[in-house]
């Protein structure tokens, strides 16, 4: 479902920040060309506000919000990809499953790959794999635990 509104949201929030912007600058002309003052220049002005300027901040809310449903799905995919294949991924796996283009899938994988400190594995062929770390991870139960951890850490730091 992010993945359908990323693509409508994209197009709607495009045409109404155009829309917006094109009200918006040909009402300022015609503000400037016909010279108007009082009441007049105060109906311009609540034209480009509600003709204007709402839609092109619509579109631009809409736009950005779009871009960010895209970007959540995007990482459930790889999410879904990752527990389907125990962890180890290819570029080409991980493009066929979203269609992207292989350059910007290996950013992607890539930028996960740092963020969840991955492994990489070669293959004879000279494919790469990358490898993520699957099993969850152990939480400490309490403030005890936690501060038992911490002196474990350091007592093997300091040996």
């Amino acid at each position: 479902m992010n993945r359908i509104w990323g693509k409508v949201g994209r197009v709607l929030g495009a045409l109404f920040l155009f829309e917006g912007g094109t009200v918006t600058v040909g009402l300022l002309v015609g503000i400037l060309a016909s010279h108007a003052v009082g009441a007049w220049l105060a109906f311009w002005w609540s034209l480009i506000v509600f003709f204007g300027l709402v839609p092109a901040l619509l579109g631009g809310w809409v736009l950005y919000t779009s871009i960010q449903a895209e970007k959540r799905a995007l990482r459930e995919q790889f999410f879904q990809l990752l527990s389907l294949n125990r962890g180890r991924l290819s570029v080409m796996d991980f493009v066929l499953a979203t269609r992207l283009e292989p350059a910007i899938a290996r950013r992607h994988l890539d930028g996960w790959a740092k963020e969840f400190d991955a492994d990489f594995e070669v293959t004879e062929r000279g494919d790469i794999y990358y490898l993520f770390n699957t099993k969850p991870l152990a939480l400490p139960e309490s403030n005890l635990q936690i501060l038992t951890q911490a002196i474990r850490q350091w007592l093997k730091s300091a040996i």
